[in-house]
């Protein structure tokens, strides 16, 4: 017992820690995540700020160089001088129709560099952009679309337009970018396709327009709680600025994001200097593992105080049972004694009674003390039996056929002396007159519960009412006082064992044991003790179902003298 006392004590201190434990680390977690899920949109926000202030270098580069090939169109020597006079410029490149470069022409001279170099741009000169977009019904600085790497660039935005000195219609026409991967790395184009399915385009200078990108970002940052980097397509660090000092080399970045075009494929990235993560006694953590030393000190000592009381409480139980049982025993021997000595006496009277006939005026008196003796000794031991039937949890029945009604008027008789003297009249209201199979001492140890009660605890009231109904498979009996009755809360507790209402000194004296041992029988019987509220007094009613017939001994009303 004490072994399953001790796991469930575990169970009871162990598990609660676990549940709290876990919701604490998850809670945790969960705000943390999200304290990290705000940092990491709040710079993400900065980064994608910082990308749109790049984009005007690239509507530089649309507007100059856009008009410059315009205005050379596609005259050769004006694109030669275009790739001379402008720094920039790496290449320039006139494509026709059908994807051949017209120029650069092919090298004369079979120089490694220069021949693969013009196989490179005749690869790039078949993936140009075309279908080129009439737009001249179309709002001025409309972009359009610009080509990926595979000719799905999009068009650059606020394109400017001017009229071609070789063009024989007026047309308006937008520039586009085509990302070209060569070499070392990303290499931008700047194309000008034409409705004729031609195109010229500039091929820029790589280290230029990255001097140009890291012009147009900033040079320190004000902001000392990370590191901001531009990286290229290949994860290559191209500049750095803001706060290297305090970020190591293994430091994740906290926000990522693509750059716009013609920059495609290179980011923008924030590395803290300190992990957005908070440590593991930082935020809510010291108040968890307080809450949990706190709930790992208090719960034992309650689960130790609440098994010690339980162990007392049962205890006290065992030695109520104990005691109970002993008594029950002891008091069997007494009360066997005063019916044998007082059936002794009425044998002893009857005979000098038939020897001495002048002696006999006295007689009838004295046996009928004498059967009151025997009657009230009865009494007692089906007390003292049903007692011995609470602690053992058995019992049989030992029915006999006799009316219910005619059980209930002689334990009413019983207590007429009594009730007359506290002047309690005593109603009966009986309907169940039909002899049935029933065990008497169950409906006698009842009645006299319920009614020795009405004595001790309504003897203010003035009277009592039994009643009784019949059916073929119930018995009902109600026993109805007006006295100060009984509250809910106290009726939760009435038919426990050794409960009292009443403990005071000027108590009626009492075990507490009556209605439970009552109930009991009841029970055995196949029916049931219960209490009924009402406004005024006290109400119980007792069911009861008859028994199969079997053999029956002779009911009280049935004994003859000898």
């Amino acid at each position: 017992m004490l072994l399953r006392h001790v796991l469930a004590l575990l169970l009871l201190i162990v598990s609660p820690l676990i549940l709290i434990g876990w919701f604490g680390t998850a809670t945790l977690a969960r705000q943390q995540q999200h304290q990290r899920d705000q940092l990491q949109e709040l710079f993400a926000g900065r980064l994608r700020d910082l990308s749109s202030n790049l984009r005007p270098t690239a509507q530089r580069y649309e507007s100059d160089l856009g008009n410059q090939l315009r205005v050379a169109d596609r005259d050769l020597d004006q694109l030669a001088e275009l790739r001379r006079s402008t720094p920039i410029v790496r290449s320039v490149l006139l494509v026709d129709r059908d994807g051949r470069l017209i120029y650069p022409r092919k090298p004369v001279v079979d120089e490694t560099s220069e021949t693969l170099w013009h196989a490179a741009l005749s690869e790039l000169a078949r993936g140009r952009p075309i279908g080129e977009i009439e737009e001249a019904n179309a709002p001025r600085g409309n972009s359009g679309s610009m080509s990926s790497i595979k000719q799905n660039l999009p068009q650059s935005r606020n394109s400017r337009t001017s009229k071609s000195s070789f063009a024989s219609t007026s047309s308006t026409t937008s520039t586009r970018w085509q990302s070209w991967f060569h070499e070392d790395g990303l290499q931008l184009v700047l194309w000008l396709p034409r409705s004729d399915q031609t195109a010229t385009g500039i091929v820029l200078e790589r280290g230029r327009w990255m001097a140009d990108l890291v012009e147009a970002l900033p040079a320190s940052s004000s902001d000392k709680s990370g590191r901001y980097e531009l990286r290229d397509s290949t994860d290559r660090t191209v500049y750095r600025w803001g706060d290297s000092t305090n970020v190591t080399n293994q430091a994740q970045p906290l926000a990522t994001i693509r750059m716009e075009s013609p920059w495609n494929g290179w980011r923008l990235l924030y590395t803290p200097s300190i992990t957005p993560n908070p440590g593991w006694l930082a935020d809510g953590t010291i108040p968890l593992l307080a809450t949990l030393l706190a709930l790992a000190t208090t719960m034992p000592l309650l689960g130790v105080y609440v098994l010690t009381t339980i162990r007392r409480q049962m205890a006290l139980a065992q030695q109520r049972v104990s005691f109970a049982s002993h008594v029950s025993h002891e008091l069997r021997t007494p009360l066997t004694n005063i019916r044998l000595y007082a059936e002794l006496a009425k044998r002893d009277l009857e005979t000098d009674a038939d020897l001495s006939p002048n002696k006999t005026s006295q007689h009838p008196k004295l046996l009928e003390r004498l059967d009151v003796i025997e009657e009230e000794s009865q009494r007692l031991s089906r007390l003292v039996t049903g007692v011995l039937d609470m602690v053992s949890g058995k019992g049989k029945l030992h029915p006999t056929r006799e009316a219910p009604d005619q059980i209930i008027r002689r334990v009413v008789e019983s207590f007429s002396p009594a009730m007359e003297s506290l002047e309690i009249q005593s109603n009966l209201e009986l309907n169940a007159a039909e002899a049935i199979q029933i065990d008497t001492d169950v409906i006698e140890l009842v009645l006299v519960n319920l009614l020795s009660n009405v004595e001790k605890y309504a003897a203010s009231g003035e009277q009592v009412t039994i009643t009784s109904s019949q059916t073929p498979t119930m018995i009902t009996i109600n026993v109805i006082d007006d006295g100060p009755g009984i509250s809910k809360p106290e009726a939760k507790r009435i038919f426990q064992p050794f409960e009292r209402l009443d403990d005071s000194l000027s108590a009626p004296a009492g075990t507490g044991l009556g209605l439970a041992i009552a109930r009991n029988a009841a029970r055995r019987h196949g029916g049931e003790l219960m209490w009924i509220p009402s406004e005024r007094g006290s109400h119980f009613r007792f069911t009861l179902q008859p028994v199969p017939f079997t053999e029956h001994r002779p009911s009280a009303s049935q004994k003859k003298r000898p």
